[in-house]
């Protein structure tokens, strides 16, 4: 049971509007980023806020998760990704996903985090 937990608070986002308003779009633009590098991508959910409030976004891995949420008004948006590794080091696949989510959204600054999950042969 190892992994890596990434996560993003993303602030003062340059991105088009409609990365941080429209759930579906966000959520398919998610999905196909994370297969591009290479994970499978089981189930999204896209749950829109109301009245601009901010969305949120989940896509469930096999034993991993990528969690997106946005503030509309305040462009802003935390990011998540979770890559358990069960099946070899995806350390290269969650760092590249996280690049990729991270510019999706041109923040003018982030604050990032790793985190190494579980122990070996756990």
């Amino acid at each position: 049971m190892r992994g890596l937990h990434l996560t993003a608070d993303l602030y003062q986002c340059r991105c088009e509007p409609r990365w941080l308003a429209d759930a579906q779009a966000l959520g398919d633009w998610a999905r196909q980023a994370t297969e591009a590098v290479g994970l499978e991508v089981l189930h999204q959910v896209c749950h829109p806020g109301a009245d601009q409030d901010g969305n949120t976004v989940a896509l469930l891995l096999a034993h991993s998760h990528v969690c997106l949420h946005t503030w509309p008004r305040q462009r802003g948006v935390s990011v998540d990704v979770y890559l358990a590794s069960g099946a070899g080091d995806l350390s290269a696949k969650a760092r590249g996903l996280m690049f990729a989510l991270v510019n999706r959204f041109a923040p003018e600054w982030t604050e990032q985090r790793s985190l190494d999950r579980g122990t070996e042969g756990a």
